[in-house]
């Protein structure tokens, strides 16, 4: 009988009330702020009503098997709604004797045995010592023994009955009518009539019937020679106590693989951080249970099922059916002695050594990395036959690749690899020059330059060179530390370079400090913001032809068209000539598309590449009168007086109402222009005489603005 109950406690979860206190939603208790002292559960078969209860501490246990429980249940109708009580145990009910229940019971029945041996345990009628050790190993007992007693009663309908914990009520018949079952421990309260506080209640609807469920299955991981099931603890109707797991080879005929009921206790978070495979997509890990089988083969297929016991010590019908299959998840050992060898500084030469004959072994893979903690990228796709024990690596890469591993690789595609060794090659091959070098500048004087990353693997940074001349053959390094990504941004005063080209170069630097040759150069026009100086119409002269403009072009270098305008008196400005280009010297215009005795304004801009215009030159207004006009001044003489250094000019005119001459000047023959503006018919000429030749020529105007032609030019020589 010891026997026994050591194999059962070993299962034991410490106490009933853990596994009792979430079974049914309906349990009720009059004291609702603690936890009551007895938890009630109850069964509906139709013909007969089943209660199971638990008292939920140790000592509640001990003392209901002296006092006995007592067990009530009342009838409630609508005709009677305060209900019909009556008392299912007359006397208090008790754990049977240890006579009764060898007359009763066979004893082979292992759990009944564990009851009467949780009830009787001789160990506790030594005498007691009221010293802390002796208090704390009659405490343990004493929990030892109520746990015992709380598992074995969930798992046999005997266990809880020999211990007084179930009963069978037949009498209800009534399907109209409600019951209400209470259960407490025995007292001087209740033989009074009055019923404890510590009372445990629950309310039973004949035609609702009781129905137990299968279990809730989660899954399986198939393991290495081994599958782990997983499923739910707990199903539609409350948590099972216990649970029995089948196995089958077919899929048809089970075989219970455990004895005595399965329990498991809820993975706590210290055993999540040692598993995180057993409960991996299990939302809360606290309500599942798994069980892990050994099947000792691979990749032979095994089906499983679970059966639950409740703490009525009924079994559940079947769970869903669960397939496994263990699979090979060992690696073969790996290879030992790897040495290698460098020739040439050009060619890396592995060799190793089989560390034992395996039948499952595939062959070695060969993997090579940048560091000695990888990672490693396989240098040959293809494995090596289990019979080849060296590689030769033709193309090593110096710093980015020269840590070599070799791998066992088995049938089932474990591997395991040996520990790194290195290969001593030196980098003596500088990167290609970067190509795709785009240079843009914003209107802050920012020049963004980009290029594409180089091919090869070891280049580390780059270095950005900068000139304002594109075959200048010392560019300015302006990155001194050098720029790890492929892109450089680049600030210039723009107030001092605008219009300006900008030209840059890329070197590439790898890991071994080689320097890649230049790069094409990339232009970057920096943006124009100031537009360019203005033109100025230097002389107006009227010829036979028209007029004349002459006109010093804006000084500006990034000039791309000159634009001249012209209005009447009442008109609006039109374009008159547009001259493309760059003008490096002054430019003579003839306008021949005048009108006698009309007043014409004229006006020119320039305009840069960038769209830019300068300010407009306006000139003051021009009266022509051409050939046709008649000429009413008469006697034009000029002379050259040495004692004043002066040129004297009279003239007569016949005509009235005149408002004012202009006398026109050319000197040498540089063409007449307006010279002065005189309301008689003299004019003296103090102004930069020399030795030369003067032509000047006088226009009379009208008082109301119109004019006539010019006379015909007068010469006069100076000699001093």
């Amino acid at each position: 009988m010891k026997r026994i109950f050591v194999l059962i406690a070993i299962l034991t979860i410490t106490a009933f009330d853990i596994v009792m206190a979430q079974k049914n939603n309906n349990i009720l208790s009059n004291e609702k702020a603690k936890v009551p002292s007895i938890q009630l559960l109850t069964r509906n078969y139709g013909d007969s009503i089943v209660l199971r209860w638990a008292p939920t501490k140790a000592a509640h246990w001990l003392v209901s098997t002296k006092k006995g429980f007592r067990v009530q249940r009342t009838e409630v109708t609508k005709n009677n709604p305060q209900g019909t009580s009556v008392m299912l145990t007359q006397s208090p009910l008790r754990p049977m004797t240890f006579e009764v229940v060898k007359q009763h019971y066979s004893k082979y029945d292992n759990y009944v045995g564990a009851a009467i041996q949780a009830l009787y345990d001789t160990k506790t009628n030594s005498e007691f010592k009221a010293d802390f050790a002796n208090i704390l190993k009659t405490t343990t007992e004493q929990n030892n023994r109520y746990a015992t007693a709380m598992m074995v009663a969930d798992y046999s309908k005997n266990a809880a009955t020999v211990l007084g914990l179930r009963i069978v009520d037949k009498s209800p018949k009534n399907q109209e009518a409600i019951y209400v079952y209470k259960v407490w421990i025995d007292d001087t309260e209740s033989i009074k009539g009055n019923i404890p506080k510590d009372t445990a209640s629950v309310v039973v609807i004949p035609q609702e019937k009781s129905k137990v469920y299968a279990p809730l299955t989660a899954g399986v991981i198939n393991g290495d020679r081994q599958i782990t099931l997983r499923w739910y603890r707990m199903n539609i109707d409350g948590q099972f106590s216990g649970f029995f797991i089948e196995r089958s080879e077919d899929g048809t005929f089970f075989k219970r693989l455990n004895n005595t009921p399965f329990v498991q206790s809820p993975a706590d978070a210290e055993y999540l951080k040692r598993d995180t495979v057993s409960y991996r997509g299990i939302k809360d890990p606290s309500l599942a249970s798994t069980f892990t089988d050994s099947i000792g083969v691979n990749y032979k297929k095994f089906y499983y099922r679970i059966v639950g016991i409740d703490a009525f010590g009924e079994l559940s019908p079947s769970s869903d059916v669960m397939e496994g299959i263990g699979k090979d998840y060992t690696p073969p050992t790996a290879p030992k002695n790897l040495k290698i060898k460098v020739v040439d500084n050009k060619v890396a030469i592995l060799t190793w050594e089989k560390h034992k004959q395996e039948a499952d072994l595939k062959g070695y893979a060969i993997a090579r990395g940048g560091s000695v903690n990888g990672p490693f990228n396989f240098v040959k796709q293809d494995l090596l036959s289990t019979q080849t024990l060296t590689f030769t690596d033709p193309d090593p890469q110096p710093y980015t690749g020269n840590y070599y591993i070799v791998g066992a690789v088995d049938t089932a595609g474990n591997v395991n690899y040996t520990l790194p060794v290195v290969a001593n090659i030196e980098d003596r091959t500088p990167p290609s020059a970067p190509t795709n070098i785009v240079a843009k500048a914003d209107a802050q004087g920012r020049i963004k330059i980009q290029w594409a990353n180089n091919p090869e693997a070891d280049v580390v940074t780059y270095k950005v060179y900068r000139s304002y001349r594109k075959e200048n053959k010392a560019y300015t390094q302006i990155t001194p530390d050098g720029t790890a990504l492929a892109e450089f941004v680049d600030s210039l005063p723009v107030k001092n370079l605008l219009n300006k080209a900008i030209y840059y170069k890329i070197v590439a630097i790898d890991l071994s400090n080689n320097h890649s040759g230049y790069s094409v150069a990339s232009q970057a026009i920096l943006p124009d913001t100031k537009a360019p100086t203005s033109p100025i119409i230097e002389q107006i002269t009227i010829e036979k032809k028209g007029v004349k403009l002459t006109i010093i072009p804006s000084s500006s270098n990034d000039v791309s068209a000159h634009t001249i305008y012209k209005k009447e008196d009442k008109g609006t400005w039109q374009v008159f000539k547009k001259i493309n280009g760059l003008l490096n010297s002054s430019i003579v215009v003839i306008d021949s598309a005048v009108k006698n005795n009309q007043h014409y304004y004229y006006k020119i801009e320039a305009i840069d590449y960038a769209g830019l215009k300068s300010p407009e030159a306006v000139s003051t207004p021009i009266a022509f009168v051409g050939n046709t006009s008649q000429n009413l001044i008469n006697n034009l003489v000029g002379n050259y007086d040495v004692t004043t250094k002066a040129i004297q000019l009279k003239w007569t005119c016949e005509a009235s109402n005149i408002s004012h001459y202009v006398v026109y000047r050319s000197f040498n023959q540089s063409g007449l222009s307006m010279y002065e503006t005189v309301e008689t018919g003299r004019f003296v000429d103090k102004s930069a005489i020399q030795n030369g030749t003067f032509e000047y020529a006088v226009r009379v105007y009208f008082k109301d603005g119109t004019s006539h032609k010019l006379t015909s030019p007068i010469k006069v020589e100076v000699r001093q």
